[in-house]
Parts: C-alpha cells; sequence; structure tokens
C-alpha cells in the first residue's frame, strides 16, 4: 500500500494505491496521520488505485471522516471501483462520505 499526501485547490487529497488490507493497515494509519493535523480543510481519499480495503482499513478511513466532520468540513471519496464502493455500502459507510467520481 502506498499512500501520497498533498494539497490541492484548498484541500488535502491522500492518493491511496494499492491494498488496504490488516497487514498494511498499520503502516496506513501513520502515513494517513498528518490529516488529522488539519482541520481547516476538506480531505479527499483518492480512491483511483485501490483494489482492496478490509474493515480494519474500513476503521482508519472512518477515524479520518470522524475528525473532519468534527470541524465542520468534509471527507469525500474520490474514485471508488465498485468492489470497493460494495464493501462501504455493505458497512454501512456509504452514506457518510461525499462520492465524487
Amino acid at each position: 500500500m502506498n499512500i501520497t499526501i498533498k494539497e490541492e485547490n484548498q484541500q488535502m487529497v491522500a492518493v491511496l494505491d494499492g491494498d488496504l488490507n490488516n497487514m498494511a493497515s498499520t503502516q496506513a494509519e501513520r502515513d494517513l496521520a498528518p490529516l488529522l493535523q488539519h482541520n481547516d480543510c476538506d480531505i479527499v481519499l483518492d480512491c483511483t488505485k485501490l483494489n482492496y480495503i478490509s474493515s480494519s482499513g474500513l476503521r482508519i478511513l472512518l477515524n479520518i471522516f470522524k475528525h473532519t466532520r468534527s470541524n465542520g468540513h468534509q471527507c469525500i471519496l474520490r474514485h471508488l471501483a465498485d468492489d470497493v464502493k460494495e464493501v462501504f455500502q455493505l458497512a454501512g459507510f456509504l452514506q457518510l462520505f461525499k462520492l465524487e467520481q
């Protein structure tokens, strides 16, 4: 799992590349931690290259959602693949996040 974070159009964008599974979750949580330092903007999770997400990956993204929402901003999922989108839907998380295609 590779994660790149950049600032783009007054938003913080995290590009998720690979499988966010149980093995990758500890490092992914560390890699995504800088997003929790931003209280003044929306956060975009670019899932264009996200192939798989496990329950531990969902937990990490839920924590980012909660942080962003508590600061009055949105957490946006961009370009979810159908298989990954189905996992979000089954977990009941799809309605929490704003979706972008």
